[in-house]
């Protein structure tokens, strides 16, 4: 079953909901596929919406490091954020992806292939597909929690896709543990912000963050 990193479109807010009083989370699950060969084995992804109610003077969980009724509260929109891959805290949602030209597709599969904190998908002459699961991999009611994706396309461009930066940041320091393997710098790629306008309640988008750049922050290759 191929996998596709798209644009998370956010569904209609509930007419009950405090549009001033918490964030929406946005999650995503691995669950089994019950038309795959094997159908205990994740092949299918659910996204969900939560809502996480936030009192004015708690921690904003942007991470600006003010309070939230000084910070996110203030704003004319609510902004999605999603859960960062320790579960110890979130990053807006911000769908970006960073794509790696001219790899040793060879090499970078067999690398990846051994890591225990990714799962492989799909596994084909033209694509491998993993997913970002943790280790260990972090299961709950609705399947394994994922926190984001590496696609191997055609065995020599590589592209990662996250939803927040912590995640991506994740991924990139994880890509970066394959110093040897000699990575060129990504191209950053910055899809439009789904938000809610608190007054209307209609979905609206925002610009993509830092368009065109061309290398995330704090991307680096670890040396010994």
């Amino acid at each position: 079953m191929q996998q596709n990193y798209t644009i998370p479109t956010l569904p209609d807010v509930q007419a009950d909901l405090d549009m001033n009083g918490g964030f929406l989370s946005f999650w995503t699950y691995w669950q089994p596929d019950p038309a795959a060969l094997d159908p205990e084995m994740p092949g299918s992804k659910l996204s969900m919406i939560t809502y996480l109610p936030v009192a004015p003077e708690a921690d904003c969980l942007c991470g600006s490091g003010k309070s939230y009724g000084r910070c996110c509260q203030t704003l004319p929109y609510r902004r999605p954020v999603c859960p960062d891959p320790d579960l110890q805290g979130y990053g807006l949602l911000s769908p970006q992806s960073a794509t790696f030209r001219a790899v040793d597709g060879a090499a970078m599969r067999e690398r990846l292939m051994d890591d225990v904190r990714l799962y492989c998908t799909e596994d084909t002459p033209d694509r491998v597909f993993w997913t970002l699961w943790g280790e260990p991999a972090l299961e709950s009611e609705y399947g394994i929690i994922c926190f984001g994706d590496i696609e191997l396309r055609h065995r020599r461009t590589l592209v990662v896709s996250a939803m927040s930066a912590p995640r991506m940041a994740v991924l990139l320091d994880l890509l970066a543990e394959a110093d040897d393997l000699e990575l060129p710098g990504p191209t950053v790629e910055h899809d439009p912000i789904q938000v809610f306008d608190k007054r209307t309640r209609e979905r609206r988008e925002l610009p993509p963050q830092r368009a065109g750049e061309r290398k995330p922050p704090g991307w680096r290759r670890k040396r010994a």
